[in-house]
């Protein structure tokens, strides 16, 4: 198979996405010798695949990403002889495909259906006007959870014809349960991830002045991107009575993130929506306790392994460290983290391509017409 991917995303784009693509496709080159790879993006970036085979196609063009996608992108599929194309990041090229190239979409989550005001305009614009073709021109539909998946087919009914392909194939971890260690940790909660209006860090600021009041000392860290529309969590944070307990580290690296991870308190990730929790499952799988949202997909991931609150109720997010920063964490299932590995993502996607092109070639020799030999028919008497 010659199977092309979709990487604008790595020049720029979410952090989160970003680290999906990049460890998944780094697994492929190592697991996946039998197939070729041409990876498009519509300018050059930095990320060199490791495999020397595989192929990187850039196509040095002006076009913004979306639009270089579904005017561009179709005929260099074309040029190149792409047989499955995964397009990693939600939405497709649904315009001139080429008949003979099978989609394969990531789905991550729902965002611009839930809560559009906390999306960014353009991002809003592009899930508004391509999702629903994404969905209906893919071969396979690939959600990011069972939460996900769920969503996807009540969302998008047609996502469940019998001539699709919908399986969840999770997100992975790094192997940073070798980083684990026991020493004491220091007195503070730790949120990874990037400053926007979905991750619920408004309230949990009031959250944590509430936990002040009460006499409960422990102190936050935030880590991440900047993010967008966050201009009023940073008054909040100017005009908050804990302002000196709140500490913005910036966007960090794997390892400095790995330090955090190791010496905060706990993780506490309010986020009200999300299709995975990514941070969610790096904290456990260094045994450091979370504390999260419950009815998201945090709870699928996680299971009995971390401390849920309402993350819609102030107070409940306040009590939750309160009670929390006076008992024993909760014991984290490690038989629970095994499934998680970028590997098994890898080996789960690479299943799908088999299956799609697999199935495409049954519906190509279903409906071709017969090959002329030039030889009269036998007769049926």
């Amino acid at each position: 198979m010659n199977i092309g991917v979709d990487i604008k995303h790595l020049n720029g784009g979410q952090a989160g996405i970003r680290r999906y693509i990049k460890r998944v496709l780094e697994e492929l080159q190592r697991i996946d010798s039998e197939n070729q790879y041409c990876l498009f993006e519509p300018r050059p970036s930095n990320y060199a695949p490791p495999n020397p085979a595989w192929k990187k196609i850039s196509h040095n063009s002006k076009l913004p990403g979306t639009v270089w996608m579904q005017t561009a992108l179709p005929g260099l599929m074309k040029k190149h002889n792409i047989d499955i194309f995964w397009a990693p990041q939600q939405i497709a090229p649904v315009f001139g495909l080429p008949g003979k190239v099978s989609l394969v979409t990531t789905i991550h989550d729902f965002t611009f259906l839930h809560y559009p005001k906390t999306c960014r305009p353009t991002d809003l614009l592009i899930k508004k006007l391509l999702t629903a073709s994404t969905v209906e021109k893919s071969a396979a539909l690939i959600p990011v959870s069972d939460h996900i998946k769920k969503e996807l087919l009540d969302f998008y009914p047609r996502a469940g014809a019998a001539s699709k392909i919908v399986r969840t194939v999770y997100n992975g971890v790094d192997g940073w349960d070798t980083w684990a260690r026991q020493e004491p940790r220091e007195n503070f909660l730790f949120f990874p991830g990037s400053l926007e209006p979905r991750k619920n860090l408004s309230r949990l600021i009031k959250a944590l002045e509430i936990v002040n009041e009460n006499g409960t000392d422990i102190n936050l860290r935030i880590c991440g991107p900047q993010g967008w529309k966050n201009s009023n969590f940073y008054r909040q944070v100017e005009l908050s009575p804990v302002r000196d307990k709140i500490k913005h580290l910036g966007f960090l690296s794997d390892n400095e993130l790995k330090e955090q991870y190791l010496k905060c308190k706990a993780v506490i990730f309010p986020s009200i929506y999300e299709g995975f929790g990514l941070p969610v499952l790096e904290a456990l799988t260094l045994n450091t306790p979370v504390l999260t949202s419950k009815g998201t997909a945090m709870e699928e991931i996680a299971g009995e392994s971390a401390v849920y609150f309402d993350p819609y109720n102030v107070n409940s997010i306040a009590e939750t460290i309160i009670n929390f920063s006076k008992s024993e964490p909760v014991l984290i299932n490690r038989e629970r983290l095994k499934k998680y590995t970028w590997e098994q993502s890898a080996k789960d996607l690479l299943a799908v391509f088999k299956e799609c092109a697999a199935s495409h070639t049954m519906y190509r020799n279903q409906f071709s017409p017969p090959v002329q030999t030039g030889r009269t028919p036998p007769s049926s008497s």
